[in-house]
């Protein structure tokens, strides 16, 4: 089904901070005149903006979920939303189509001006065995679900008898010493150690959270100084750091990394790679 309009449709893709921001600075910028003629769509796939800096916060419960997502609506004023999946996009025709909602039919919406602010995706095809075995960590979804799965690993240890078994599931690895990757496994870390005092069977020392960075070092979004000074206080808590180092593989119970200069691969047994 194909949308009549009279107005010129300005349609934008994607709910996260470039969409909504792109919708709430056309809706600023517009006169009275212009929002009247004018008519801005949104389309994302959920109907809150999800604030992804404060998602490390949720594994650890310090932020309950609702603090880290705005609903859209309440941002924008004028903005008509669409919570749907996009299918298809035709730039000749001018039209986005999207996939059914809740009723089982298409939508097509006709469009003007077309800003695409869609983000990126995670390339799990790098790392053989990623998209299987790793947990993505993006969207809130994905917080939620790694909570989930440190938890069950801290139940299933500590009934464990085997001592191989045991040292997996209490063994945490997070890929990439950027911003989200240092804060992730920084809040994973004193969630495990908070929570491993619950446990009779579970040892503080037998908890083991690995970082593994390619990079020369990790923060390289902030000056060396301040991020040699980040890792002092990571190595202090315990957390092992892997730099100038590429994951090679993941299985569902191991993670095989090597250096960038070569040498022989490494393998670090784990149940939870992120």
């Amino acid at each position: 089904m194909a949308q009549d309009r009279t107005s010129r449709r300005i349609v934008i893709l994607g709910g996260g901070f470039a969409g909504v921001e792109t919708a709430i600075a056309l809706e600023k910028g517009m006169s009275r005149h212009e929002r009247e003629t004018t008519e801005i769509v949104l389309v994302s796939e959920n109907n809150y903006l999800v604030f992804q800096p404060l998602l490390p916060e949720v594994i650890s419960g310090t932020l309950e979920t609702l603090h880290c997502i705005a609903p859209i609506r309440r941002l924008t004023r004028w903005t008509k939303l669409y919570t749907r999946r996009i299918e298809r996009i035709d730039l000749k025709a001018r039209q986005v189509q999207l996939a059914p909602g809740y009723l089982p039919k298409p939508l097509t919406l006709n469009y003007d001006h077309l800003v695409i602010a869609l983000g990126t995706q995670l390339n799990f095809d790098l790392v053989p065995g990623s998209r299987e075995h790793a947990l993505p960590f993006k969207y809130l979804e994905d917080a939620l679900r790694l909570r989930n799965r440190i938890v069950q690993a801290l139940e299933e240890a500590d009934n464990e008898p085997d001592p191989a078994e045991k040292q997996r599931l209490l063994t945490f690895l997070v890929a990439g010493g950027g911003f989200s990757g240092v804060e992730c496994l920084a809040e994973l870390n004193d969630f495990v150690q908070a929570a491993v005092h619950a446990y009779r069977n579970i040892r503080p020392e037998e908890i083991r959270c690995v970082l593994v960075q390619s990079g020369e070092r990790i923060l390289p979004e902030l000056d060396a100084g301040l991020a040699s000074y980040a890792q002092a206080i990571l190595e202090r808590r315990g957390i092992e750091i892997h730099l100038n180092t590429r994951m090679k593989a993941v299985s569902a119970d191991a993670v095989v990394i090597q250096a960038k200069t070569g040498g022989e691969p490494q393998q670090i047994p784990t149940r939870t790679v992120v």
